[in-house]
């Protein structure tokens, strides 16, 4: 590609904005979500990574 070909298509880009230090909604229910878990002290529905996985490759496709 020559170089005025790219320089052609930065100039048609715009720079992405600065992600925002404050968490979004959703990821703050998921924290919620993840500590009331935690909280009760339970064992999730896996005990393993290994279980996991042979779970998922069992399951149907979606």
């Amino acid at each position: 590609m020559k170089q005025h070909e790219r320089d052609e298509e930065l100039t048609n880009t715009s720079p992405r904005p600065f992600p925002s230090r404050e968490p979004s909604p959703v990821t703050l229910q998921a924290i919620r979500e993840g500590d009331a878990f935690l909280v009760v002290g339970e064992s999730g529905r896996f005990d393993n990574g290994a279980d996991l996985i042979d779970a998922a490759l069992k399951a149907p496709e979606a």
